[in-house]
């Protein structure tokens, strides 16, 4: 979550999704921070979208009710034609019988009580027991899902659960998965596996691109700088424990991957602070960089990129990742492209989530002039989005190298 500056002055600060704080949402690893109440009640986006939970019915259970209404209709429709038929009966046959002693002055209730006997007589065409004898085998079979050794997870030691036990019967009516192999078939496990670096390509049959090329090109320096946009291009934040171990949050399993690849490559992220000052640590040297602008990923744009400094040399540089179609034509001409065709070609027939990974130098003046142009994009009541889009666009106008992919 980025924060508010805790300074009142002139800077405008526009309200967007990375300084807003959602209702049920949990601030964490921040020991402090300053806000103001926007929305509250049930003004704010969870209590609007709050409704009454529906509840949910099987297959057999929609088909009990329909049938116990058709039942009742019809209990209903026998009730009221022998209840009427036994009155007319009375009235002309039954007061003449004096061994039914009949009362010589009628009640009020006495067109009533042959209908209601009726009622009584048919009150067992309604099946209740069908209800109580399928919940109790709604029961039995959940827990024969809960002591299933075959949907056991033994990598988080997790058996199955049945949650919901109205709804399990409704698994044997399952006729189609659609899924996707984003995360479903991925088991949201990503894996670096292979890569291309200007041209060369790293990883063979077991997927082993970390120890190629730890071994052959670790002092490359495309190798270098493509780590280097591994380990800075993202939003992960560093988590330092007791015993000096880090470990990493990410908003995306694919972010936690690259920069837990870069780290097993001596590209390790020892730090984000809130000013944001990343250091990244390699080969035992330690290099500071300030993150400036971050410009997330959008379904428009297909990239995300990060504008850093680093501290030392005040350089400037934008990083980016993304997909092919969007990374690709803005690389400069002269590259390898024949071969990086083929890498993305070959990675994808092997079913593997592929991402290019870019970057260029940026000069002071070009930054600070782009830098105005978001500001008041970002701050614009007017059209923010389009002209935030045209902003990105602007700082992509030149082309710039494209260190290689990975997947």
């Amino acid at each position: 979550m980025r924060l508010f500056p805790p300074i009142i002055d002139n800077e405008k600060c526009p309200l967007t999704i990375n300084n807003t704080l959602l209702q049920s949402c949990y601030l964490r690893y921040t020991e402090w921070a300053c806000g103001v109440a926007i929305y509250t009640g049930n003004e704010t986006k969870s209590g609007m979208s709050r409704g009454t939970a529906e509840s949910k019915l099987t297959a057999a259970d929609s088909m009990i009710d329909k049938l116990t209404v058709a039942i009742f209709v019809f209990q209903i429709a026998v009730v009221l034609l022998l209840g009427l038929a036994g009155n007319i009966w009375k009235d002309s046959h039954g007061r003449k019988l004096w061994y039914l002693m009949y009362p010589a002055e009628r009640p009020w209730y006495d067109f009533l009580v042959i209908p209601l006997r009726f009622e009584l007589l048919c009150s067992i065409m309604i099946p209740i027991s069908i209800k109580v004898t399928l919940d109790l085998a709604k029961g039995v079979y959940a827990k024969f899902i809960d002591c299933d050794d075959q949907m056991f997870d033994p990598e988080t030691n997790t058996p199955a659960h049945s949650a919901n036990t109205a709804i399990s019967e409704d698994l044997g009516q399952v006729e189609y998965i659609l899924s996707d192999k984003t995360g479903t078939l991925t088991e949201n496990r990503m894996i670096f596996k292979r890569c291309c670096i200007s041209g060369v390509l790293y990883g063979d049959n077991t997927g082993d691109a970390l120890k190629g090329i730890n071994l052959f090109s670790i002092n490359d320096p495309d190798v270098v700088k493509f780590l280097m946009v591994m380990a800075l291009c993202n939003t992960v934040v560093p988590i330092k424990s007791n015993d000096d171990t880090i470990s990493y949050k990410a908003q995306s399993q694919d972010e936690e991957a690259l920069v837990n690849a870069a780290s097993n490559l001596n590209m390790l992220l020892t730090s984000k602070d809130s000013s944001g000052i990343a250091e990244i640590c390699f080969n035992g040297s330690k290099f500071c960089y300030e993150v400036l602008d971050v410009l997330e990923f959008t379904s428009d744009r297909k990239r995300m990129s990060i504008v850093v400094k680093e501290v030392k040399s005040g350089k400037f540089l934008l990083l980016s990742k993304g997909a092919d179609e969007a990374i690709f034509p803005r690389s400069c001409p002269g590259q390898q492209t024949k071969t990086y065709l083929e890498a993305v070609e070959m990675y994808s027939h092997l079913g593997l989530r592929t991402l290019c990974l870019g970057c260029r130098d940026l000069g002071e003046d070009e930054y600070k002039e782009w830098s105005k142009k978001f500001q008041d994009a970002s701050c614009s009541l007017d059209n923010r989005e389009l002209r935030a889009r045209y902003s990105h666009s602007w700082y992509h106008r030149h082309r710039g190298p494209s260190p290689g992919w990975c997947a």
